[in-house]
């Protein structure tokens, strides 16, 4: 089956969306045919931050020829109004007349109408139901019950029986103290309790009746039966080990879940809460919002933070307000404060705000609170209150809205013994400076949000400068160090400082011109005694040492660098004969010279241990085995080359080790530590020092520790999630050489057709033969250490021919779904685990002349990204796209790709449906990505 995808726009991530984008041309003339709204004409015209699958815009004339400006979403009314506000407020900065606002959808459902009445919007803006616009007529859904919220501890009561009452009231203790414990709160729903950490639910704990169960969620999906007290106990610890791995992910920490988590205590002062819930609304994509709570004058505050607030991210917040509202009220009801009637005032923290949310906020009448989230030097998040855009303010190139000056961080207390630096006066704000920042956010007690101190405070930089020459030093050693600088810093310039050097073209006086500038004008007098005399005073100064260009640089800060001596020039005869012998000059050099070269100290020379022969080891796998020949080929020294399957593993180790001298290194590649662990451990902790493992297997983490314990860290090279060891290899080694890059080549199927006709054949087949066979396998791949392609060749042709290999009948015998967008053509495939992922990407490519290939696995989450780069003149860039893949999303992870390899790993790619046709849209929407 063939697909199509547009290249859209690339501006914006897919959480922006509600789906596939939406035909702007076909729905603004259903519009007009339809007669929804009065206007004659409409053309689609986009605007920044509004992404095609979130709602199009249109504008155009009424019969009375009003300007008319509308917003469309099939979905979600609230979606178009957001967007026809925006443009609104867009449109009105940029000093456009007003036009009639119409926000149109099939339906409007009652989170709409509320979210509506929420925005309270500042401008005329007409809410229109157009079922004839909704494919198939609108549907009519019923109104989703909101959850019940309820305290965790009342859901025992919902058991009949008391060891169930007791299972759930021991694992719900245990759920709170890893809330506590890691930052997270525990909640009641309907049926269960839900743990939520770095704004998402990790576990819920389900009261059914006959039934207690705990569900993991997160990292990964797990149910656990409760079902004695032992179980709970191992069920616990199992969810800690997962938890732990969670929020040890680095990529989760710096990411927004992280960025959440440390935000929102933040957001939590700077928005006042004396009373707070935190997390109380969850959605199938993560919580919605931070916390709720209320102020000290009772009002109800919803506070959410994101990386990037765009304005779906903006939407997805206001469909949770009502629900943050009525949790607000069980607060209330519980620390005994009655809530303020009105509207709730939302504040909102991101790193980066979307330039159509400053738009939509501008034109929003609700309340609103806007913080600029940063990091200070210490690490630790902080907010700064962003300036509330105005309604028809018009927006700076580089910030759409100025922001104010003031800090919640406290400034870093100055130095007292150091000198403050000059700093310069203060200009005068212009008259058309924007206004203070107004007291609408706050409350009672509320900081000062007027102008205070800078961010960070000033350094002068006589402050770095600690390493401060003793007084007793005299005079003397200073003035010299500062002849030295300034002999040194002239001999750059010219060996005189006032006049032309001898390297320096006549004419080049005073100024420092350099061939570049020298067709500007020349200084005048009064401006070349100035660049004189500061020239001089720059001869004082430590610190500053001016370049070629006569600018001044840094310095080194630290007075006890050893010089660098400069090279002298080459004497020749001659100029020694016609030397001066009663120059004082001439005599100090000499004996300076001569001083130099008497202090000079040879040190020893430090000869690198000597290199001993080495034992191989690899899996009984063509791709390990031929891994293994390139690291050999690297190593040099090869005593024994075996192989073996995984489960001889312990022969190895009993048996022929124990026959290798002592001072033998060894080299495994592509084995696991099983079966089983403890004893493979054991063994191996023998030869530590000399043995180095590679691996590419998902190894538990206990496993991988122990085994970095037991032979140290820089011998463990494991990189999980690969299909070869192959990159962990690549990594390590020193040397390069044509053929070991052919070898590579042949495992990543990215050899060429003259090479595997002549030889790769022959030797993936012998691969595969060696594989095959486990023993000592020395003397068969002798020929591929030596590294001779002629005699490869010479060899292959003197055989009998291979058989064809099992990755041709495969792919000949099937059809492959084909992907077009943007003028590519890539093809997905599924392969089994017996064939080779990188082959049957090859073959299949060449047969569907594809320019890409997706291939994965039946069971594994492992996906292979290939490309035929000699049809681009820049080559591709797969591994720029998956590192922007899994930036972009966190169930997208990069894997190695040392070997030119573009690998990542999608989590859930087989368990969750429409995984892999998310990943395909996303790589189609990257298509200049790929195109470098």
């Amino acid at each position: 089956m063939r697909r199509r995808f547009g290249r859209g726009r690339r501006n914006h991530s897919d959480e922006g969306g509600r789906g596939a984008p939406i035909d702007a041309a076909q729905s603004l003339a259903q519009i007009i045919a339809a007669r929804a709204i009065d206007a004659e004409r409409l053309e689609p015209i986009e605007l920044d931050g509004v992404p095609a699958s979130f709602a199009v815009l249109g504008r155009g004339e009424s019969a009375a020829g009003r300007p008319v400006a509308v917003g469309f979403s099939p979905t979600r009314g609230i979606d178009a109004a957001l967007a026809v506000l925006a443009l609104a407020a867009r449109r009105r900065s940029a000093g456009e007349p007003d036009a009639s606002l119409f926000a149109v959808a099939p339906d409007w459902t009652g989170a709409d109408r509320r979210g509506l009445a929420l925005l309270s919007p500042r401008l005329p803006l007409a809410a229109v139901a157009a079922s004839s616009l909704a494919a198939g007529g609108v549907r009519v859904a019923p109104e989703p019950r909101e959850p019940a919220v309820c305290e965790p501890a009342l859901l025992a009561g919902r058991l009949d029986r008391a060891s169930d009452r007791e299972a759930f009231t021991r694992a719900l203790a245990g759920l709170e103290g890893l809330a506590a414990k890691h930052a997270g709160v525990v909640r009641g729903a309907s049926d269960r309790a839900e743990l939520v950490l770095l704004a998402r639910r990790t576990a819920t704990l389900v009261a059914e009746p006959g039934a207690v169960r705990l569900e993991v969620l997160e990292p990964e999906r797990a149910t656990l039966q409760l079902t004695s007290s032992e179980g709970l106990a191992t069920a616990l610890d199992r969810l800690e080990g997962l938890l732990r791995k969670l929020l040890n992910d680095r990529k989760i920490r710096t990411a927004e879940p992280g960025q959440r988590a440390a935000l929102q205590p933040v957001l939590e002062r700077a928005a006042e809460l004396v009373a707070s819930a935190r997390w109380p609304v969850g959605g199938a994509d993560g919580e919605a919002i931070e916390a709720v709570g209320l102020d000290a004058s009772g009002r109800v505050v919803v506070a959410a933070a994101r990386e990037k607030l765009d304005l779906p991210a903006l939407a997805g917040i206001l469909d949770a307000v009502p629900a943050a509202v009525g949790a607000a009220r069980d607060l209330a009801r519980r620390a005994g404060r009655p809530p303020a009637s009105g509207a709730p005032r939302l504040a909102l923290a991101a790193v980066d705000f979307d330039r159509a949310v400053l738009d939509a906020c501008a034109a929003i009448g609700a309340e609103l609170a806007l913080f600029d989230a940063r990091t200070r030097r210490s690490g630790d998040w902080g907010l700064e209150p962003h300036l509330r855009p105005e309604l028809g303010a018009a927006a700076a190139s580089a910030t759409p809205y100025p922001a104010p000056s003031p800090s919640y961080f406290a400034p870093a207390p100055a130095r007292e013994s150091a000198p403050s630096a000059p700093t310069a006066e203060p200009a005068e704000p212009p008259a058309s400076a924007a206004p203070a920042p107004s007291d609408v956010a706050r409350g009672p007690g509320a900081p000062d949000l007027r102008p205070g101190p800078a961010r960070f405070e000033e350094v002068s930089l006589f402050d770095l400068d600690e390493e401060t020459p003793p007084a007793e030093t005299g005079g003397a050693e200073g003035e010299g160090s500062r002849r030295r600088r300034r002999g040194r810093r002239r001999g750059r310039r010219g060996r005189s400082g006032d006049g032309p050097g001898p390297d320096r073209p006549r004419g080049d006086e005073g100024g420092g011109r350099t061939e570049r500038d020298r067709s500007g004008p020349a200084p005048t007098e009064p401006a070349a005694r100035a660049a004189a005399e500061a020239d001089e005073s720059d001869d004082d100064d430590p610190l500053i040492v001016a370049d070629d260009e006569g600018e001044g640089a840094l310095a080194p800060l630290v007075e006890d660098v050893p010089e660098v001596e400069e090279p002298e020039p080459p004497a020749y005869e001659d100029e020694e004969d016609e030397a001066d012998e009663s120059d004082p000059d001439a005599e100090r050099a000499r004996r300076a010279r001569d001083q130099r070269r008497s202090e000079r100290v040879e040190k020893p020379v430090e000869l690198p241990p000597p290199r001993r022969r080495a034992a191989f080891l690899a899996h009984a796998d063509p791709i390990s085995v031929l891994s293994a020949v390139v690291l050999a080929r690297d190593v040099r020294l090869v005593e024994s080359f075996w192989v073996y399957p995984q489960s001889d593993l312990m022969t190895f180790f009993r048996s022929v080790a124990t026959d290798l001298r002592d001072e033998t290194p060894m080299f495994l590649v592509g084995f696991a530590a099983s079966p089983p662990a403890r004893d493979t451990l054991q063994a191996a902790s023998l030869y530590r020092g000399r043995l180095d493992w590679f691996d590419h297997h998902d190894w538990p983490p206990e496993d991988l520790v122990a085994l970095r314990e037991t032979l140290g860290a820089e011998h463990v090279h494991v990189q999980p999630g690969a299909e070869s060891s192959l990159a962990a290899v690549i990594a390590q080694r020193t040397r390069r050489s044509r053929f070991s890059d052919k070898l590579v080549e042949l495992i990543t199927g990215r050899f060429s057709q003259h090479d595997y006709e002549r030889w790769g054949r022959y030797w993936w087949q012998r691969a595969r033969d060696i594989a095959a066979r486990p023993g000592d396998r020395r003397a068969e791949i002798e020929p591929l250490l030596a590294g001779r392609p002629s005699d490869l060749a010479r060899d292959a042709s003197r055989a009998a021919e291979p058989p064809l290999p099992p990755e041709l009948p495969y792919v000949s015998s099937r059809d492959f779904r084909l992907v077009h967008f943007g003028g590519l053509v890539m093809v997905v495939l599924d392969v089994p685990p017996e064939l080779d992922l990188h082959l049957c990407a090859r073959i299949v490519r060449e047969r569907y002349q594809a320019h890409l290939s997706l291939a994965t696995s039946p069971h594994r989450e492992l996906v292979l990204l290939g490309g035929d780069d000699t049809r681009f003149k820049r080559g591709l860039d797969l591994g720029g796209l998956t590192a922007h893949l899994a930036a972009k999303h966190r169930w997208i992870e990069a894997l190695a790709d040392d070997d030119q390899v573009a690998r990542m790993r999608v989590h859930g790619l087989h368990r969750e449906s429409g995984r892999l046709d998310e990943l395909i849209t996303e790589i189609a929407m990257g298509r200049s990505i790929v195109e470098g």
